[in-house]
């Protein structure tokens, strides 16, 4: 490990990443304004499922996001903010999720934090299902009402697959960082020194440019269970059915991971000390740095 560790850090160190040319897509939301970032409703000509948006007006200093009944599942989508970024990243944000009168969100399946997009480049007209791919961790409140969690989710070509864990509500730090075919997804409550983490991705993703930013998603009590049909669904916006689910972002930070690796697929399969499944926690901890 030592060893792995001298060798990333000589990688780190070099001229090439002397300056971090991602902390310009960094938003501290305190100017009372959304610039520079792209609406996936409006990016790809989908309905608008945002019941609420504005900065610095509802929370100070902070993003306020309230979406209406909706999903990031399988072919379903909800809003997103995202700004597209080209090669590996490390992605932060403070974050909180809760209900319009208590400090957990109502309902269930409420929940809003960072992802991580494949661009499909298909717009609601050219829509197919199978087509979806992307990586998050939100944090919220999940299939059963009153527990707050941390969800991590993955689809590949629209076939999801999730985990929920219990994890403190209130303010917290999500993270995801892109390291090649590995990604990391990272959380810390307020007042933590040390990161969690959540989960582990491994993919070969042959796009080298990826939407990332912010999104949130709720369901609402009120609307009955039935057959999930994309095509339908993902046109409508039901702004009747209650609900009680608020994203705030504090702040949103992009940067180079310090881990660097080769980038050709067969340093990915055969070299990236991140693929490894074996590797330790606290090694992985001390590779991504905090």
């Amino acid at each position: 490990m030592r060893a792995l560790l001298a060798c990333l850090s000589l990688l780190a160190a070099s001229p090439a990443l002397a300056q971090d040319d991602l902390t310009t897509l960094s938003d501290e939301f305190n100017d009372g304004a959304l610039t520079g970032w792209s609406r996936f409703d409006q990016t790809f000509g989908w309905p608008d499922k945002i019941k609420a948006l504005d900065v610095g007006e509802s929370t100070p200093g902070a993003l306020h996001l309230e979406p209406y009944h909706s999903a990031w599942v399988r072919d379903l989508n909800a809003p997103f903010l995202f700004r597209e970024v080209r090669g590996d990243f490390d992605v932060r944000a403070r974050v909180r999720v809760r209900g319009h009168a208590g400090d957990i969100p109502g309902g269930t399946w409420s929940l809003g934090g960072l992802m991580t997009r494949v661009p499909s480049r298909l717009s609601a007209a050219q829509w197919a299902p199978r087509a979806e791919n992307w990586h998050f961790i939100t944090t919220g409140v999940g299939h059963v009402a009153g527990e707050p969690m941390t969800e991590t989710k993955s689809t590949f070509n629209s076939y999801s697959s999730l985990k929920l864990r219990p994890f403190p509500t209130g303010w917290v730090e999500l993270r995801l960082v892109r390291v090649g075919m590995v990604l990391i997804a990272l959380a810390r409550p307020e007042g933590e020194t040390h990161w969690r983490v959540r989960d582990r991705f491994y993919r070969m993703e042959n796009s080298p440019v990826m939407q990332v930013g912010l999104i949130a998603y709720t369901t609402s009590d009120a609307v009955p269970p039935g057959p999930e049909n994309p095509e339908v669904i993902n046109r409508e916006v039901n702004r009747d059915a209650p609900v009680d689910m608020i994203l705030e972002a504090d702040w949103i930070r992009f940067s180079r991971p310090r881990p660097q690796v080769s980038p050709d697929w067969y340093g990915q399969v055969s070299a990236n000390p991140l693929a490894d499944p074996n590797l330790p926690e606290v090694d992985l901890l001390a590779l991504l740095g905090d």
